[in-house]
């Protein structure tokens, strides 16, 4: 079967924001306003170098699900930074340009069935609506049918400057986009007026934004299904290079997990992914080596792990089908993760062990899947995304981030995000749970430390510590909030 490969495993170059690309001496430059592509590609360039910290800044959505007006905020609401935080080793805000301070990480709690999902849920599919379309993706608030469309808005902070864009869509069509950078217009889609005051040129001029608008956006019924976001910013690359940066984010370094339990494999691949973009030398070999040395310092009692990758590539010659057939039953059973090489596909199946010492000292080897804990897989396949979230700078969502996981842990996670040894692009962490114990950890601010109820009237809604009056960051918020004083408990009987 030569198309059969094992691959055995044992257990970044930052931009400088002051230099120039040759040809940009003397400072940022302006699109050409001549509206050359290839001048635009390398404008696009230097803007992707300078824009390497992009974060979230905040969220509003309409009408979806339980959620009839929500507005996830992700300010450093305090009116003093803390005393000395610049030379401190613990990451309390961020500051990705003048006057405008965020928060690395969030904590949403809520009773069961107050929509903490939901919130999590409406971030997923916005980033798909943006990068896939909107089919099948409208889901409307069921107890509230006066609203007939859903409405995403999110502010970004992107090379320092902040982007806002807004998405309405019902069952059907797209029925308003917007980009603003800066409150500049770059385009505007809506039933009254179609501009693209930040993207045309002598190239491009707005009659053939028009045409790629009709063509690649909408069905043959004019109905727009795709956004307008997408379509640029993947296949013309050089036209904007604002609408470049924004894609790629979306597309990248916006991840959005359901729940925690991330297969190892998959954290491998996705840090591997980063390593690779960054050339550096085995980036499968290297991500599972940092994955693995994180997780054995966790105390998890895991001497070391190996990997062993068996790879398939199913070709598309048909007289190699049989090769396929030839491969043993449990490889299939096995199969963790696809990817495409060419026009090939390529079926990756991995076996994970891990070795203990047993009372006399001698190593036994276990198989990582099926023989070491729910709670111990979760962390590894965790280490995968957050590491690569941190090498990037991005922003990663989790729903029940604490689920099967000891508080101590749970708090250690959390700490990738917090410290600056770990965080030095500003990435974001975004997630709900149930444990309370990380309350009184002194980990967490009032500004990142949210709390969602729900009532038929207002639906879902999500306020922060930061919101009520009079608590400070060395109040013991847990005995407060179990106490019903932010509200968001449930209050059972038995």
């Amino acid at each position: 079967m030569d198309n059969i490969l094992i691959i055995t495993l044992t257990a970044c170059v930052k931009a400088d924001a002051q230099s120039n690309p040759k040809g940009f001496e003397g400072g940022s430059p302006s699109p050409d306003p001549s509206g050359s592509i290839f001048w635009n590609i390398r404008y696009t360039a230097y803007i992707a170098q300078q824009r390497k910290h992009i974060m979230l800044s905040s969220f509003k959505v309409r009408n979806f699900r339980s959620i009839k007006n929500l507005f996830l905020d992700l300010s450093f609401d305090e009116k003093r930074a803390p005393a000395g935080y610049q030379e401190s080793d613990t990451l309390f805000l961020l500051e990705p340009r003048k006057k405008t301070r965020l928060v690395p990480t969030l904590a949403m709690y809520g009773s069961n069935a107050s929509g903490k999902s939901n919130v999590l849920m409406a971030l997923r599919v916005f980033a798909d609506c943006v990068l896939t379309g909107i089919q099948g993706q409208f889901h409307p608030d069921k107890l509230n049918a006066r609203n007939k469309s859903t409405v995403f808005s999110a502010s970004f902070v992107i090379g320092g400057e902040i982007y806002r864009y807004e998405l309405e869509y019902d069952r059907e069509k797209i029925l308003a986009e917007n980009l603003t950078v800066e409150e500049r217009s770059i385009y505007q889609l809506t039933p009254e007026k179609r501009g693209f005051n930040g993207v045309s040129s002598a190239a491009y001029p707005e009659e053939r934004l028009l045409e790629i608008h009709r063509v690649e956006c909408c069905s043959p019924q004019g109905n727009q299904t795709v956004s307008f976001l997408s379509v640029i910013g993947r296949r013309y690359q050089g036209l904007n290079a604002e609408i470049t940066a924004l894609c790629q984010y979306l597309s990248d370094r916006f991840v959005v997990l359901s729940d925690n339990s991330i297969h190892l494999s998959r954290g491998v691949n996705t840090l591997a992914s980063v390593m690779a973009k960054a050339n550096e030398p085995e980036p499968l070999k290297s991500a599972f080596e940092q994955i693995t040395q994180l997780l054995e310092s966790l105390d998890i009692h895991i001497s070391r792990m190996a990997m062993d990758r068996t790879r398939v590539m199913l070709d598309h010659d048909k007289e190699h089908v049989h090769q396929y057939l030839d491969a043993p039953a449990e490889f299939y059973n096995r199969i963790t993760s696809v990817e495409k090489e060419g026009g090939n596909i390529v079926l990756n199946a991995d076996s994970i062990h891990s070795f203990h010492e047993d009372v006399d000292g001698n190593e036994v080897e276990f198989d990582f899947t099926t023989e070491e804990s729910s709670g111990t897989q979760i962390v590894a396949g965790l280490l995968g995304i957050f590491l690569a979230v941190l090498k990037t700078g991005g922003t990663v969502i989790v729903d029940e981030l604490d689920r099967s996981l000891h508080s101590l842990l749970l708090i250690e996670l959390i700490r990738l995000f917090k410290e600056k040894r770990y965080n030095e692009n500003n990435a974001q962490l975004v997630f709900t749970l149930h444990n309370t114990d990380i309350l009184d950890a002194g980990l967490l601010r009032v500004s990142e430390v949210g709390i969602i109820r729900k009532t038929l009237q207002d639906g879902t809604e999500l306020v922060r510590l930061s919101d009520f009056g009079g608590i400070g960051n060395l109040a013991g918020f847990r005995r407060q909030y179990l106490n019903g004083q932010f509200e968001g408990i449930p209050f059972p009987y038995i």
